[in-house]
């Protein structure tokens, strides 16, 4: 993307993202409340009064609200958004598919039996149940029917009642207890509106001989039971906690090994910590009492069971997700700060307390800009299982307003989703899938995360419909991080849940919760907007120094600095070594190089000579690592321009110790074999500086030679001069040119391989070809270590002769 686009991308992505919005938005919003217009604040205001009236204690109670809705209705209609538009303006279906419900729990008794309920409808505010409840032990009298029916009649009509415009008597039920006997007196409701198999009731309640209120239910025709979808939840809530456990032992792993070596920093990751922790607390108190609708926890009263699911939603879900924040920056920063470090820019500006600046400015309007496209991304995803009639919708984030708490909630959870999500799927997860260069797997596991987490998903059910669509907003969240940067896609992500969460309710609110719900959605936006405005105008950018880095990020830039050193001279010793084996005719050749560390110090090469030989260079400088690996390469570039000169192996080597004595620092030496081969003769010429003897297998006998050429490694100062061997081979034989790293490989208990063991593989092996040697080898020097890593580099050159011949070396 050039620069004109990626300056101006934003703003087209913002007007398609509220095009793409409010075209799609008919499709998601079947599940919402249409013509709501009450507040939880009005709605309480209309059912403590309706509660008293009924005798409901309202000043002993602990109170709650919550929103409830037919289950069996919505089940019904779920799958035909028309036919559920069409049933909030039925009188009998509308008032019974959403209400705001009080209820009035006992203090210091079980919550199951509270002393009642008041539901009150969001659309017209009228009570549309209230209804009192009596402990088994409380006294009163054994009714008749004959006694209480006409009581229930006239209650009947004294009211028009909404959802039972015009109920008809159908039974009357006693429920007999030791102290009294209950009745319910049951109205069937007519309805014209095609609800299938269901059939509306209203019910009259009596406790004794006492009027106890009424309330609106529904049953299927032919007497069968509900039956919920609660399983796709169980599972969902399943799969997060594991998700959530795994990612927190697997970042531990992780910060453990790089606190240990200074790359990681904890302030940031703790400031975040703390601010995720303290979001998780404000929800859980808004929350708590809302939360505990329909469970409980044996003899706790309805308050001892908020504060017992707070406290252990908080333990076993809140902190393990705080951890994994902190964890998922710390770890995430470290990598990202080799490669990506001004995609944190505009975080370090707001945690260095420089905020108002160009830098941040420009990120945060970016982000804003962004999220409606996002949050399009989501709906547009999650319009194929609708299409396919495979999903439907649901209430979403009004929840957050209707049933957990307030509009404010669902500020708070977008808050914690621009934390979480790009601080443990974005930064993290990408950073180290682009250090290790698999983008192509960071991004679908960054996504996976985000989807299993909900990050801006689509409203709607079920859970498995949701998973599979549910990665629109997560991976448009993605695509402005790797376009822009953190504090972009975290702004968008969050701005994102905001509207995803709120536009279905939005679009079909009225009143009072139009307004409140529009205040608690369009206020974080307009204030990212106006600071951004205002960072913008300041036009300054924040540039940051070497100096201005956290000390552990010195740490990162100074090991990535040599990390590409040492990367440039592993490529530069690469290209030294030869990239395959030479063709020769009558003979094989087959080599093995691995080294110790990122720079080796043993060489070895096959140099194509004028005169038709080849030449075979084997060497070994003491020790390993970027000095050894620069001897490595001067002694190379020597050889080749000497064999040029004069390719005898005492030249050369005479060549090749006056350099090193020149150049090399003191007291590195190297060892060194230089050998001339004739194919044609199969006779081999070489000269020894200190190198461990090659091995000669001879086929006649099957017994082991060792090429002995004694002489003082290159480097040092000799007295006496280089001498000059000639060995010759036969049909079958095998030379063996190795380094002291195979000899000196050692098992768990420090032992080495040894010379002994060497020569028994050599001569079991020895009638086998110079790959299956090699293989051979190695496989036993493996078996013997148990795979551990080599602790000097390890050289192999087996040549196998196969046949007499008499033409030239083919190169």
């Amino acid at each position: 993307m050039t620069g004109p686009m990626k300056r101006y991308a934003p703003f087209a992505a913002c007007v398609a993202g509220i095009i793409a919005i409010v075209l799609l938005l008919p499709r998601f919003n079947a599940a919402q409340p249409r013509g709501i217009r009450l507040t939880r604040a009005q709605a309480i205001a209309v059912a403590d009064p309706a509660a008293r009236s009924l005798g409901i204690p309202v000043g002993q109670s602990w109170p709650n609200l919550t929103w409830t809705s037919s289950s069996i209705l919505e089940k019904e209609l779920r799958s035909d958004p028309q036919r559920r538009a069409r049933a909030y303006d039925d009188p009998v279906i509308g008032p019974r598919l959403g209400s705001y419900r009080r209820s009035y729990f006992r203090r210091g008794r079980e919550k199951f039996i509270p002393y009642g309920v008041v539901l009150v409808d969001g659309r017209t505010g009228q009570v549309v149940a209230a209804r009192m409840f009596a402990r088994n032990e409380e006294t009163g009298k054994h009714a008749v029917e004959a006694e209480l029916r006409p009581r229930a009649e006239a209650f009947v009509k004294s009211r028009a009642f909404p959802g039972a415009p015009s109920p008809q008597f159908e039974s009357a039920r006693p429920t007999v207890l030791r102290n009294r006997t209950d009745w319910v007196f049951r109205y069937r409701v007519p309805s014209n509106f095609a609800a299938g198999k269901i059939v509306p009731y209203l019910n009259v309640y009596f406790i004794g001989d006492r009027f106890a209120g009424w309330n609106l239910s529904e049953e299927y025709a032919d007497g069968s039971a509900f039956v919920g979808d609660s399983g796709g939840d169980i599972a969902g809530i399943l799969l997060r906690f594991a998700v959530v456990y795994a990612l927190l032992i697997f970042l531990v792993t992780i910060f453990l090994k790089k606190y240990h070596a200074g790359e990681v920093g904890v302030s940031t990751g703790s400031l975040l910590f703390a601010v995720v922790l303290a979001l998780f607390i404000v929800c859980d108190y808004m929350m708590g009492p809302s939360i505990i609708e329909g469970m409980g926890m044996g003899s706790l009263d309805a308050q001892q069971t908020a504060i017992a699911v707070m406290v252990f939603k908080f333990v076993i879900l809140d902190l393990p997700i705080a951890l994994v924040v902190f964890l998922g920056w710390s770890v995430g920063e470290s990598y990202a700060r080799e490669r990506w470090g001004e995609r944190l820019a505009s975080f370090d500006a707001i945690l260095r307390r420089d905020a108002l600046n160009a830098t941040v400015g420009r990120s945060l309007l970016r982000g804003a800009l962004t999220a409606p496209a996002v949050a399009a991304a989501s709906f547009l995803l999650g319009l194929i299982p609708l299409m396919m009639k495979s999903a439907h919708p649901n209430l979403g984030g009004a929840e957050y307003a209707l049933f957990f708490g307030n509009p404010l909630l669902l500020d708070i959870f977008s808050l914690t989703d621009a934390i979480i999500f790009p601080t443990v799927a974005v930064l993290f997860v990408l950073a180290l899938a682009h250090r290790r260069r698999v983008m192509w797997i960071g991004i679908p596991v960054a996504i996976v995360l985000g989807t299993i987490g909900n990050a801006a998903a689509p409203p709607v059910d079920p859970v498995l419909q949701c998973a599979l669509f549910g990665w629109g907003g997560i991976a448009a969240c993605i695509a402005v991080f790797l376009a822009y940067d953190l504090l972009s896609a975290a702004v968008a992500l969050g701005g994102a849940s905001i509207i995803v969460g709120a536009a279905p309710l939005l679009s079909v609110a009225r009143g009072h919760m139009l307004t409140q719900l529009s205040i608690a959605s369009v206020t974080p936006l307009v204030l990212i907007v106006g600071f951004a405005v205002a960072a913008l105008m300041t036009r300054r950018e924040v540039v940051y120094s070497y100096e201005d880095l956290a000390p552990h990020v010195k740490r990162i830039v100074e090991r990535e600095r040599v990390k590409a050193e040492i990367d440039a001279a592993n490529r530069i010793q690469a290209a030294l070594l030869p990239l395959e084996s030479p063709q020769l005719t009558g003979a094989s050749v087959a080599s093995h190089y691995r080294a110790a560390t990122e720079i080796g110090g043993d060489y070895f090469d096959f140099l194509t000579l004028r005169s038709g030989e080849m030449g075979i260079a084997f060497g070994d400088v003491s020790g390993h690592g970027l000095t050894s690996g620069i001897v490595m390469a001067m002694a190379k570039a020597a050889l080749l321009v000497q064999v040029d000169v004069e390719p005898s192996p005492r030249a050369v080597m005479n060549v090749l110790n006056d350099i090193v004595i020149r150049t090399a620092p003191k007291r590195i030496m190297m060892t060194f074999f230089f050998g001339v081969l004739d194919s044609a003769t199969q006779q081999l010429r070489f000269s020894s500086a200190g190198h461990l003897d090659p091995y000669v297998y001879r086929a006649d006998g099957g017994r082991l030679e060792a090429l002995s050429s004694w002489g003082f490694p290159l480097g040092v100062r000799r007295r006496d001069p280089f001498r000059e061997h000639t060995v010759c081979f036969e049909p079958g034989d095998r030379l063996i040119l190795y380094s002291d790293g195979l000899i000196e490989a050692l098992d768990d208990d420090g032992n080495p391989f040894g010379f002994d063991r060497f020569e028994q593989v050599l001569r079991d092996c020895g009638p086998k070809s110079a790959e299956e040697i090699k293989k051979t080898l190695l496989q036993s020097i493996r078996k013997f270590t148990r795979n551990r890593p080599p602790e000097d580099d390890q050289t192999l050159v087996v040549v196998s002769f196969e046949e007499e011949v008499a033409g030239e070396a083919i190169a």
